[in-house]
């Protein structure tokens, strides 16, 4: 009996620790700029493909600057 007092305890803090983990994201957010009309936005911004990337190719491309705007890399003028 106290064996599956064990588990089932553990099981339960288990449980509860990825639903409070997963909720994270969602209690946490951030405020969502948005592009002039002099900028040229057209790469989708993604996990693998972020601020750093979308800085890089901007610069490269002879942008000043570039920044993930509302999930779409943004070059600034």
């Amino acid at each position: 009996m106290n064996i599956t007092k064990t588990y089932v305890i553990c099981f339960l803090v288990v449980v509860l620790t990825n639903s409070l983990s997963s909720n994270c994201d969602v209690l946490v957010s951030s405020v969502i700029e948005t592009a002039k009309n002099d900028d040229s936005c057209t790469v989708p911004c993604t996990k693998m493909y972020g601020d750093k990337e979308c800085r890089y190719d901007c610069i490269f491309m002879k942008y000043k600057n570039g920044v993930c705007v509302a999930g779409r890399c943004c070059c600034k003028t």
